[in-house]
């Protein structure tokens, strides 16, 4: 079990999307750095760097500034990630809070939508 949005769970991640020959061949011309945080501690952020589709790096964020951030309360990240509350519900009722590109967001929404889905194989403690 690894504790949600920790450094280990966005490894495990990389390594589920990186598994995911569906997503990284719909992500194949998709490249961008993704930032995840508990709102209210984006001091403990985690990033993805994606490249062509392909995760690259997972590890804690730092300051640079990402393509995208991805924040949420603790209980709207866990119904998202088991299920209970679809990916763009989430998104349209503000539940998931987004900084990017919405038009590329839109472009890639059934692959941003399968790679929240995914959060869902990653064995999490929500012990936060």
């Amino acid at each position: 079990m690894y504790k949600f949005l920790s450094e280990d769970w966005i490894k495990a991640y990389m390594e589920e999307w990186n598994k995911n020959e569906k997503l990284k061949s719909d992500l194949r011309d998709f490249s961008a750095s993704i930032k995840y945080y508990i709102e209210g501690k984006e001091g403990e952020a985690v990033e993805l760097v994606v490249e062509n589709g392909t995760a690259k790096f997972a590890g804690k964020a730092n300051a640079h500034k990402y393509d995208f951030e991805l924040w949420a309360s603790p209980d709207n990240w866990k119904r998202l990630a088991t299920g209970e509350m679809g990916p763009r519900s989430a998104m349209l009722t503000k539940r998931l809070k987004f900084k990017g590109s919405m038009i590329t967001a839109m472009r890639y929404m059934s692959a941003f939508e399968e790679s929240l889905r995914m959060m869902s194989r990653i064995p999490t403690s929500w012990e936060l």
